[in-house]
C-alpha cells in the first residue's frame, strides 16, 4: 500500500474494530520511522476552515501541508456531515488528490457501506482512490460493545488478510 500510495477503506458499523486496527497500523508506520496523523474528518475540515479565520493558528498552506505531507493519514468518522456537501467534498478532494498525486497512502474509516461512501465523498475522489488499488474491508460483524468483548482483533485481522491477500500481524503486513 505504501509504495503505490493506495487507500485502505475500513467500513462497517460502530464498535467493530475499525479504529483499533487503523491505530495499530499507524503505530507500526510511526515505529518504522515514518510520519503519521490520525484525525476525524470533522477535525481535518476544521483545521482547513480555521486557516481562513482571522484568529487561525495556521495559514492555508500550513493547514493543507499538515494533512498532505504525513506518510500515512488516517481519517476517521468518514460520513459524519459537517458543512455544505459541495464545500466538504472540495476540501476533501484537495487533500486526497494531493496525497494521490504524491502517492501517499490514506486510511479512511466510516460507519458506511461502499455506496454510502461514494455518495459522501463523490465519484471524483473515489475514482482516484480506486485507481491506486485501494482495498475496501467491510467490518460486517456485531459491535464488540454489544457482544461482551468478543475477539474483535482476531476477526478484524482475518478480514484484512482476506481482502489484502497477505498476513497481517500486530497491525502491519508481511
Amino acid at each position: 500500500m505504501r509504495r503505490r500510495g493506495g487507500c485502505l477503506l475500513l467500513l462497517g458499523g460502530p464498535g467493530t474494530g475499525k479504529t483499533h486496527l487503523a491505530c495499530a497500523i499507524l503505530a507500526q508506520v510511526i515505529q518504522a520511522g515514518h510520519t503519521g496523523l490520525f484525525l476525524s474528518v470533522s477535525a481535518a475540515l476544521r483545521i482547513l476552515r480555521d486557516a481562513y479565520s482571522p484568529r487561525g493558528q495556521r495559514s492555508e498552506t500550513e493547514a493543507f501541508a499538515l494533512l498532505t505531507t504525513a506518510d500515512l493519514l488516517v481519517l476517521d468518522e468518514v460520513g459524519v456531515a459537517i458543512g455544505h456537501a459541495s464545500t466538504r467534498r472540495a476540501m476533501l478532494f484537495d487533500v486526497l488528490n494531493d496525497r494521490y498525486g504524491e502517492m501517499r497512502p490514506t486510511i479512511l474509516l466510516g460507519n458506511l457501506t461502499a455506496a454510502e461512501l461514494e455518495a459522501y465523498l463523490g465519484e471524483r475522489i473515489l475514482d482516484r482512490l480506486r485507481e491506486l488499488g485501494s482495498v475496501t474491508v467491510p467490518f460486517a460483524w456485531p459491535s464488540h460493545r454489544r457482544c461482551g468483548g468478543a475477539d474483535l482483533e482476531k476477526t478484524a485481522v482475518m478480514a484484512v488478510r482476506q481482502r489484502l491477500g497477505c498476513w497481517v500481524r500486530g497491525g502491519h503486513s508481511r
